[in-house]
């Protein structure tokens, strides 16, 4: 018995294997094909309509046209090009939303129409043929209506559909689609009436004075004179990132953190305090969801070329850097046994590719952060190709800026997401800032005096400016915050500290006398006791510190560490910044007491881990790129800081000036000068101010003067001991006092400023001393 071989399936599924290979390929290129024939359609329907030419295909396309629509078949050609146009703007990432429950109804309203036409026409079947009324459409839709309804009711029916229809589908209210109208109707008889009157413009135009110029398109004949568009308040909150259109890669969707938030509600401002409008807003850009899946697509490829299965999930747009959120996929191992496994791909395999997806990316430079804190995911940073300037009035304007309910609330910049980040000064509460020269230090700086000199009156903030780059923040002279004027020089800058550290002390003193834990509690018992005096915030800015630790590094130390231990609870603040992040001058227990910390651009990761104890810094792009590692945070956050111009600093200083001069000028004058002239009272006034000096004055002028109460009580007993003796040496001072030889010879050259000791002898030989005690004195 023969076996019967089964027949070669080859011939019967090649034809198969041939369109399913084929599908694939013309898939893309099916949408395009789609809008090219719509396009072509919409375009025969408009040349044929009016009949301005004829041909087989044009005459029978008209008759089919007007058969069917009537009058309404001018409305086809224009339904057809909103199609084509909608799928060429979805094609290129730009289509806005549509929701299609408008466009249901915009239809309900055309067919409407057609019934609406037929009726108005009383159009017989045979007319509908010929194109009159709603053609064969209209006719249909009277045929139904007349069983059930008679022809008053028919006209108000449809024409109510024709009219809700066209204002739910274009987003007006019935309401005002018919003042619209009757105003539209209107506006027609009265330019009826006024035919054949004398024109009103001299150039025989007739001149409407409701009619606005038209604003040039951005770009093209704009005036590049005016000011840039103010955002609104959320602007910030806000993010460039579309729905993805379904032709893209389906599982790359916005993050969680770039959905939009309703528009946050403008705080009331406090009396006397500038307005928002001081400063300038902005708007923010973003790349497109073409680019945005192109780098998503080299991402995915270039980790495949590496052995490493992984697809990205998500992005989130912020004004510098766009983080894709990838998320590591499974390898395939054989076991011992031969059994095939699947592992999880490590986290530092994708980290240690970085310089190649920066290479494959053409990016300058890119960062990873992995993982992503509380999401599931590896974020890759991958900078834009222009980025965002970030407007301080942006982050003010925040919803997360008016939470912030304290005085010394500071906007830092916006994040990876574009959702402004801000913080509280007061419970940081001392913040250290560092970066290379051109990174964005003192454009911080600058922004965070801005800000707090915007919310806080001088009675309630004081500022203590030290700039020894004497470029920066002298900007601020002038302005009524500021105790005295702005230190620049390196030998006053010591004095400084010391007075801030002396008026620590004095304001402890205070709150001890009435048992209070802090500024707040003390404010709050003066002002209830009615004889205590309030205490202002203070602030201390020091915008480069490294000059500082190389000429006197013993003593900047002792009182930085000493204020950043101890000055929280009296109302004293920190601001430091330094171009040089290095272990000499940012030592451990300087690090140790700023826990609040920005880092910059800097050159290698070794000076990314002296500021923030973790490498990633080196990777930032300068101009106001930076890390803000919190107090609350295990992990520092990556910002785009805030910009803030000269011309915004002159508006906010011009503004307190202003405001100190009417509080000069309505403060109760002295009887002696209410008989002079204002020239005679004006010139003592200006006189006075030209003399007012910063409260560590003292300090700096005198020689012995500018020493604590500790250092103060050892030179006295120094003095003692040389005097009793009659001779000068630090061995002398080593032995009675149990002194260093470093800390004896400082209080011999005291010693000898203050000219109780002469000068050094030669061949070892103790001083002289030239001043006596009180008691030597009377005993000769």
């Amino acid at each position: 018995m023969k076996t019967s071989e089964p027949e070669p399936t080859s011939n019967r599924t090649s034809g198969k294997n041939g369109w399913a290979e084929f599908l694939p390929r013309f898939r893309p290129y099916a949408e395009d094909g789609i809008i090219v024939g719509l396009g072509l359609l919409a375009s025969l329907c408009l040349i044929a309509l009016p009949g301005w030419t004829h041909g087989t295909l044009i005459d029978a396309l008209r008759g089919l046209m007007i058969r069917w629509m009537g009058w309404g078949a001018v409305l086809l050609p224009l339904a057809l090009g909103w199609i084509a146009a909608r799928m060429l703007l979805r094609r290129l990432g730009k289509a806005p939303a549509v929701a299609w429950t408008r466009v249901i109804a915009l239809e309900l309203a055309a067919i409407a129409l057609f019934g609406l036409g037929s009726l108005l026409a009383a159009s017989t079947l045979v007319e509908s043929e010929a194109g009159r009324g709603g053609g064969l459409i209209g006719w249909g839709i009277l045929t139904l209506l007349r069983s059930i309804l008679p022809p008053v009711w028919q006209g108000l029916l449809l024409a109510a559909i024709v009219l809700a229809g066209i204002g739910y589908g274009l987003g007006i209210s019935p309401s005002k689609l018919i003042s619209t109208t009757s105003g539209w109707i209107l506006g027609m008889s009265a330019a009826r009436g006024a035919e054949g009157q004398p024109p009103r413009g001299a150039t025989g135009a007739r001149l409407d004075s409701r009619r606005e110029p038209a604003s040039p398109a951005p770009g093209r004949g704009a005036d590049q004179n005016q000011p840039p568009a103010v955002a609104s308040p959320d602007s910030a909150n806000r993010t460039s990132s579309p729905a993805l259109p379904p032709q893209f890669r389906k599982n790359l969707k916005p993050g969680p953190a770039l959905k939009e938030k309703p528009a946050a509600s403008r705080a009331k401002r406090e009396k006397g305090l500038p307005s928002i409008e001081i400063f300038e807003g902005g708007e923010l850009s973003a790349p497109t969801i073409r680019e945005i899946n192109q780098i998503a697509g080299t991402i995915e490829k270039t980790l495949d070329e590496f052995g490493i299965p992984a697809r990205v999930i998500s992005f989130r747009t912020g004004p510098t850097v766009t983080q894709f959120g990838v998320e590591p996929g499974f390898v395939e191992k054989a076991g011992p046994d031969g059994e095939i496994r699947r592992a999880k791909v490590r986290v530092s395999q994708i980290s240690s590719l970085d310089n190649d997806l920066a290479l494959a990316l053409a990016a300058p430079t890119l960062r990873i952060e992995a993982p992503v804190p509380g999401q599931s995911y590896v974020g890759i940073e991958v900078p834009h190709r222009r980025s965002s300037l970030v407007r301080l009035r942006m982050v003010m304007q925040s919803a997360a800026f008016q939470k912030i309910k304290s005085p010394l609330a500071v906007a830092l910049g916006l994040d990876v997401a574009g959702q402004p980040q801000c913080a509280d000064l007061a419970t940081m509460p001392h913040l250290l800032i560092g970066g290379t020269t051109g990174s964005g230090k003192s454009v911080c700086i600058t922004a965070l005096t801005a800000c707090l000199v915007a919310n806080n009156s001088p009675e309630r903030l004081r500022l203590v400016l030290i700039d020894p780059k004497m470029v920066e923040l002298v900007r601020f002279n002038g302005l009524p915050h500021i105790l005295g004027k702005v230190e620049t020089e390196l030998e006053r800058i010591v004095s400084v500290l010391r007075w801030c550290t002396r008026e620590m002390d004095r304001r402890y003193k205070l709150l001890e006398e009435l048992h209070a834990r802090h500024i707040d509690d003390y404010n709050r018992k003066a002002a209830a006791a009615g004889d205590g005096e309030p205490l202002p915030r203070l602030v201390v800015m020091l915008d480069e510190m490294a000059d500082l630790m190389m000429t006197a590094p013993d003593e900047t130390e002792r009182h930085l560490i000493r204020l950043a231990q101890m000055a929280r609870a009296v109302g004293i603040h920190l601001i430091v910044a330094t171009q040089r992040p290095s272990t000499d001058v940012v030592t451990g227990l300087i690090k140790a007491n700023f826990p609040a910390r920005i880092a910059f651009a800097v050159p290698s990761s070794i000076e990314s881990r002296v500021i923030l104890d973790t490498p990633g810094a080196e990777s930032l792009l300068g101009r106001g790129d930076m890390l803000y590692l919190s107090p609350e945070a295990g992990s520092p956050v990556r910002l785009q800081g805030c910009f803030v111009s000269d011309r915004e600093i002159t508006r906010l200083i011009d503004f307190w000036k202003e405001q100190a001069s009417e509080v000069t000028e309505a403060a109760p004058k002295p009887e002696k000068e209410r008989g002079r002239t204002p020239s005679e009272r004006a010139a003592p006034r200006a006189s006075a101010g030209a003399e007012a000096q910063a409260p560590w004055e003292d300090l700096v002028k005198g020689l012995g003067e500018g020493v604590d109460a500790a250092e103060e009580e050892e030179l006295e007993e120094a003095a003692r001991i040389v005097q009793q003796y009659g001779r000068a040496s630090a061995s002398l001072l080593q032995r009675k006092m149990r002194l260093g030889y470093p800390k004896a010879a400082r209080l011999m050259d005291e010693l000898q400023k203050r000219g109780i000791i002469g000068r050094q002898q030669v061949g070892g030989k103790t001083r002289e001393v030239l001043r006596r005690g009180e008691d030597d004195e009377e005993d000769e």
